[in-house]
C-alpha cells in the first residue's frame, strides 16, 4: 500500500468528461468505503474541507467534486450554458470511472438536489444518500412556465464581461453578508473559485453559471423522482438553516423510501461550521448501511 496522506491534506485529482475536465478533492485511505461529496451552487470542492477529515478518521475516503464551471473544474463550451440537469450527466461520467461503486453521495444544497435525482435515476449505483440542507428538486407551477422561460433567456441578455482585477478581501466581505461562513472558511471557499493573473485576482469560475434556469420541474416530476431513490437516505437539516426546508418536510417525507430526518447545529453550511455534529450523524447512519 502506498504511504497515505494525513486526513486534513487532500490529493488533486481531475476526470476527462464528454468535453470537459472536471476536477476533485481526494481524502482518506484509496481502501476505504468512498464517499462522493458533491457541492452548492456558487461552491466548490472546499466546502467539504471541514467534514472530510472528520469522516476519513472513522474509516472512509472523500471524493469532492467540483461541478463543471466551479473551482478547478474546465467549463462547458461557449454555446452551452449550466443547464441543472446536465450535472447529472458529468456525474455519470464520474461514477463510470471510479473503480467500484461509492458507499455513498452525499450533496450539499443543489448537490443534494442533484444526488437525490442522481440515485433516482441510477438507484443502484451508490448504497445510500446523504443530503445536507435540500429536501428534494425546486419546483415551479405549470402556469409559471412561460414567466421562468423569458427570465431565462433575459438574464442571457443582461450577461456581462467578469471583472479581472478583484480585490479577494472585498469579495469577503460582500459574499460574507449572504452567508453564515466566517471568513476563516469562507476565504478557502473563494480563493477556489479565482485565480491570480499577472497579480491581479479574476473569477476561475464561469460567469455563466449566475444565468437563471430555462425550466424547472412541476410537483409531480419531483415527487416521481424522489420515490424512484431506494437506497437509505439520510436528510440533514440545520437548525438555523432554510426554514422553508424545515417546513417541507411533513410534506415531502413520504418521498423518501428510506428516508430519515436528522437536525443538526448550524446555517446552512453547517457541515462546514459545525463539522463534528454533522459528522458524528453522518457516521451513525452510514454505520447502518454497511
Amino acid at each position: 500500500m502506498t504511504a497515505m496522506a494525513p486526513f486534513d491534506a487532500p490529493r488533486q485529482r481531475q476526470f476527462q468528461l464528454d468535453g470537459v475536465s472536471l476536477a476533485a478533492q481526494h481524502w482518506g485511505d484509496d481502501n476505504a468505503p468512498m464517499i462522493v461529496a458533491v457541492h452548492g451552487w456558487l461552491d466548490n470542492s472546499e466546502s467539504f474541507a471541514p467534514l472530510a477529515p472528520l469522516l476519513c478518521a472513522a474509516g472512509y475516503q472523500v471524493l469532492a467534486l467540483d461541478w463543471t464551471g466551479h473551482g478547478h473544474s474546465g467549463h462547458r463550451g461557449s454555446a452551452a450554458s449550466y443547464s441543472f440537469l446536465d450535472y447529472l450527466y458529468e456525474l455519470h461520467q464520474v461514477m463510470l470511472q471510479l473503480p467500484t461503486p461509492p458507499l455513498c453521495l452525499m450533496g450539499h444544497s443543489m448537490g443534494g438536489i442533484l444526488a437525490g435525482l442522481y440515485l433516482g435515476t441510477y438507484p443502484q449505483q451508490c448504497q445510500s444518500l446523504v443530503v445536507i440542507e435540500a429536501l428534494g428538486p425546486l419546483t415551479q407551477t405549470p402556469e409559471n412556465t412561460a414567466k421562468q422561460l423569458r427570465n431565462g433567456i433575459e438574464s442571457r441578455l443582461r450577461a456581462g464581461t467578469p471583472s479581472t482585477d478583484l480585490d479577494l478581501a472585498k469579495l469577503v466581505k460582500a459574499r460574507k453578508q449572504l452567508t453564515d461562513l466566517p471568513e476563516a472558511l469562507l476565504q478557502p471557499l473563494l480563493v477556489r473559485n479565482l485565480r491570480q493573473q499577472d497579480g491581479r485576482w479574476q473569477w476561475r469560475s464561469d460567469p455563466r453559471l449566475r444565468l437563471r434556469s430555462l425550466l424547472m420541474m412541476a410537483e409531480p416530476q419531483a415527487r416521481s423522482m424522489t420515490e424512484a431513490i431506494t437506497a437509505p437516505s439520510l436528510i440533514l437539516l440545520a437548525q438555523q438553516g432554510f426554514s422553508t426546508l424545515r417546513e417541507a418536510w411533513d410534506v415531502r417525507a413520504p418521498w423518501f423510501k428510506q428516508g430519515q430526518l436528522q437536525t443538526v447545529p448550524g446555517g446552512h453550511h453547517c457541515h462546514m461550521t459545525d463539522p463534528q455534529p454533522s459528522a458524528d450523524t453522518i457516521i451513525s447512519f452510514l454505520a447502518g448501511v454497511q
